[in-house]
């Protein structure tokens, strides 16, 4: 064999050249170890947090309601924001239905959506069908949260939210 050629080795795959055979010196990776690096900074930003809430609640007065009385009806809670829109529901239609049936129906219905919609294409504008009913089934959660969260007032009255806007603080 000429000493000018230099000899093929054979892989599985096929011919492999002796070039692609050399190995790169490995450089150190640019890390940190988890510990003390990383877990100390969680510990200093969870302790000045715990610190400002500590603070915050010193310089600000918070006080607790009256205590309970079985005897006395307290009026409606407003929910929180997340409940806004089933609570503005539940105001509206009776609440086995409110409640139950129409979460229900909407879980039931998201679950068989993929089954009704028969669409060949996993573009957006191929699934039109998809598209409508999902935006619709949003639309109506976010603008029954919207008037529960911002219009309804004290006793779940209608406040207008540039007039009043009503906080329970």
């Amino acid at each position: 064999m000429p000493e000018d050629v230099k000899p093929e080795r054979h892989r599985l795959l096929g011919v492999v050249p002796r070039e692609l055979e050399v190995r790169r010196k490995q450089e150190p990776e640019d890390t940190v170890f988890t510990w003390p690096h990383f877990l100390v900074r969680h510990a200093v930003v969870a302790g000045a947090t715990i610190a400002v809430v500590f603070l915050l609640a010193i310089a600000f007065n918070a006080p607790l309601k009256d205590m309970a009385n079985p005897n006395l009806t307290p009026p409606v809670a407003k929910a929180p924001w997340y409940f806004a829109g089933l609570q503005e529901l539940l105001s509206h239609v009776h609440p086995m239905v409110a409640g139950i049936l129409a979460p229900g129906m909407v879980i039931l219905f998201l679950v068989a959506l993929p089954f009704l919609d028969r669409a060949k294409g996993w573009r957006i504008r191929d699934r039109k069908m998809l598209v409508i009913a999902f935006t619709v089934l949003i639309a109506v959660g976010f603008v029954l949260t919207l008037i529960g969260a911002l219009f309804r007032g004290p006793e779940w009255t209608w406040v207008w939210p540039w007039k009043h806007l009503y906080l329970e603080l």
